[in-house]
């Protein structure tokens, strides 16, 4: 059996890391956004909301998100 994760599973698990590494979350659109700090992006029941530095926030339904990627750690 192969386990299923949701790119809101993928977002949270990203999220929670310890340590935390950053990472970039890509919607249907193609914008990317860069989370840099894991307390600059709120998850509600159907939307996200990110907190990029130095500007306003952004926010974005769920369902736009098609990528979670983890950028690669500092050796």
């Amino acid at each position: 059996m192969s386990e299923q994760l949701s790119f809101e599973d993928e977002l949270k698990k990203a999220l929670d890391r310890e340590p935390f590494v950053p990472f970039t979350i890509i919607l249907t659109s193609g914008d990317r956004y860069d989370v840099l700090d894991p307390w600059s992006v709120a998850i509600g029941a159907s939307t996200v909301v990110v907190f990029p530095p130095g500007s306003a926030h952004d926010f974005f339904r769920k369902s736009q998100i098609v990528a979670v990627e983890v950028h690669a750690q500092a050796a």
